[in-house]
């Protein structure tokens, strides 16, 4: 079952509402128990680190329970339209209990989370679409404009299980239930739109546009994906490396800018972004325009195979100081990569301090490897044997979000510090 934040301080609920949404986790409504305030969560993990705080405490709820509770506006709206298209009491109540009660706003698109119990892709929901042939447009057109029309959306989606083996991490789990996620004129079969759009394929997808941790960033949910869980990791970034600022980075998978911006943000002087796919890297442009970082975002739509070239190509003395490894589920093919980049002679050349460099290396990774940090000695051992002339140490492990049961999606901080450094443990 999941958990619910019990917090008796109102001036916590700001910041865990925040972190909930970050991740897309918050279940509304904000309840009251007498002078405690009841925050919902979707996690079902009891060892999330967001339960580890000593400020408030979690406890497990009925999630079927409390159903009437989430998203009140929405089921009131899906209640009284099913009603007037005359769908008698024992229909309406199985599409109320197999309806999503989830959900994502990224303006203009309202994205629905996808369960096997509670889908508008559920056998209930897709026999009444089937029965009530324009209820589908109605029902999602209303919908908009009745429950959600502050929030100019336009859009209505699907989040369904994603492709783990598509490497350039495209959205084909991104299900349209109202409106266009690309014009129909648009050509989906055609192998260009993937690997080179043109303006016009641009101007003709709809983009999508959140703001975190002060940062705006875009993407086409057609072609690219976007991770609200991420927002932690972004943060970390913003508040925890003051050496980032003067100093130069390299984001071997850029995407839409998950991190790179962040780095940005952070005032890094140059950061060199590599991406494969060119509808990431469009959103990447639209958001280093938009944040107005374009004087310090070197961005190549290449593989990062490319990035030793490029970075020689680079006149001037570099003082690389992070790179960052984003890949899921493994950021080890970039890791020989990473390492080379270092030993580069415009690397680092000036640098007097032992430590060189930061690799910020993202995995997912079973909680017994964690536990046992089997994985982080076995990582450490191959950096050794890739790339002996450095040292490497594990300075930090940040647990991400989960990815799957007893599955974790952490980045782990390396340190790479000149041979004649003395190892020191952190």
């Amino acid at each position: 079952m999941p958990f619910e934040i019990v917090t008796s301080n109102p001036q916590h609920i700001k910041s865990i509402k925040i972190e909930l949404e970050g991740r897309s986790s918050f279940v509304k409504p904000i309840t009251k128990e007498g002078d405690l305030t009841i925050i919902k969560t979707t996690i079902n993990d009891p060892n999330d680190p967001l339960f580890v705080d000593s400020r408030y405490t979690a406890r497990e709820y009925n999630a079927s329970q409390s159903a009437n509770l989430n998203s009140t506006g929405l089921v009131e709206y899906v209640h009284g339209f099913l009603k007037e298209q005359g769908v008698d009491e024992v229909k309406v109540k199985e599409l109320l209990n197999t309806m999503p009660l989830r959900y994502t706003i990224y303006p203009p698109l309202l994205l629905f989370n996808y369960s096997v119990q509670r889908s508008f892709k559920h056998a209930t929901w897709t026999a009444f679409f089937g029965a009530y042939r324009e209820s589908s447009d109605k029902l999602f057109n209303g919908m908009l404009e009745t429950v959600f029309s502050s929030n100019k959306l336009t859009n209505v989606a699907i989040n369904m299980p994603i492709i783990e083996t598509d490497i350039q991490r495209r959205p084909f789990n991104i299900l349209p239930l109202f409106g266009d996620l690309i014009d129909k004129s648009v050509d989906l079969n055609n192998d260009k739109l993937w690997e080179s759009p043109s303006s016009e394929d641009f101007s003709k997808t709809l983009w999508c546009h959140v703001v975190q941790n002060g940062i705006d960033q875009y993407w086409a949910p057609a072609f690219t994906m976007f991770s609200r869980g991420n927002v932690k990791e972004k943060k970390r970034i913003l508040s925890e490396y003051v050496d980032i600022e003067g100093n130069d980075v390299v984001d071997l998978y850029a995407g839409i800018g998950y991190f790179t911006l962040s780095y940005l943000k952070r005032k890094a002087r140059n950061v060199f972004c590599f991406e494969l796919n060119p509808w990431s890297v469009e959103g990447l442009r639209r958001g280093i325009a938009k944040n107005k970082f374009a004087d310090r975002a070197h961005v190549y739509c290449e593989n990062n195979e490319n990035s030793i070239t490029r970075i020689l190509e680079y006149r001037e003395d570099l003082t690389i100081r992070h790179i960052n490894l984003g890949l899921l589920p493994s950021s080890r093919p970039g890791w020989k990569l990473a390492l080379d980049i270092l030993s580069l002679p415009n690397v680092n050349a000036s640098v007097e301090s032992p430590l060189l460099c930061t690799l910020h290396v993202h995995e997912n990774i079973h909680i017994e490897e964690l536990n046992n940090s089997s994985f982080v000695e076995r990582m450490l051992t191959e950096l050794t044997a890739t790339q002996p002339t450095f040292r490497y140490t594990a300075a930090h492990v940040e647990k991400i979000k989960t990815f799957a049961p007893d599955v974790w999606h952490v980045c782990i901080d390396v340190e790479v510090l000149s041979l004649d450094t003395q190892l020191s443990c952190s």
